[in-house]
């Protein structure tokens, strides 16, 4: 189960190898605490963009707290893990001033403005610049448990799958929804120059976007 503790715990947590200590101590103590029901154990698949917890830091203003971290994009939530021992897991609240960075990138909720509207969620920021911006969205795609409809068939369990839906926007436009494909990306910049850079490089990955965008920034 996944305990729901009081935004103060966050407050009350030092950078120090004690923080696993601090939030049991506090559990203990009498914080109120929320608890959900695990996934269904029948499901197939994973409702977490990463395959396992990896180790990020909490942020939140001037405070940071490194520990084991992912996100479960069917909840849209961040769950974390202080002591890989115990095996239980903590969210905190959705409060924009608190991010989380794992890798490359950091989880931020907030509300974008895209093309299509407004679209408020958890997302994965893996660039910033003065002239660009590029982020991504964990999204599940959930299909629920089917019966059987005869006796001679199967049940089917239900299925789920998460996969990140990118977004960028240049010069204050709104985000645009794209693939990591220099046909996508081609539409966003003017000038011979970019149309150039994506001519010479292939954009296959993130961080062939994140190069893209620096690019960008140093031109005039």
């Amino acid at each position: 189960m996944k305990n729901y503790l009081l935004f103060a715990i966050f407050i009350a947590m030092s950078i120090s190898h004690g923080t696993a200590q601090r939030f049991q101590n506090l559990e203990n103590n009498g914080m109120q605490i929320f608890t959900k029901q695990k996934e269904p154990a029948a499901m197939t698949g994973s409702p977490y963009y990463e395959e396992e917890f990896m180790m990020g830091t909490v942020i939140d203003k001037d405070r940071k707290v490194n520990m084991l971290m992912r996100y479960n994009a069917l909840e849209d939530m961040v769950v974390l893990k202080p002591d890989a021992s115990t095996g239980k897991e903590y969210v905190l609240p959705k409060i924009k001033s608190i991010n989380y960075k794992i890798g490359n990138y950091t989880y931020f909720i907030d509300e974008l403005n895209t093309e299509d509207g407004k679209l408020e969620a958890y997302f994965a920021r893996f660039y910033q610049g003065d002239k660009s911006d590029f982020v991504g969205q964990p999204v599940a795609d959930y299909t629920p448990a089917k019966a059987a409809t005869t006796g001679y068939g199967e049940d089917k369990p239900a299925k789920i799958k998460v996969d990140m839906v990118y977004y960028i926007s240049v010069d204050g436009a709104p985000f645009k929804e794209v693939r990591l494909k220099e046909k996508d990306l081609e539409d966003l910049f003017k000038g011979d120059k970019m149309e150039d850079y994506l001519d010479d490089n292939k954009i296959k990955t993130e961080q062939d976007v994140v190069s893209l965008l620096k690019y960008y920034e140093q031109l005039n």
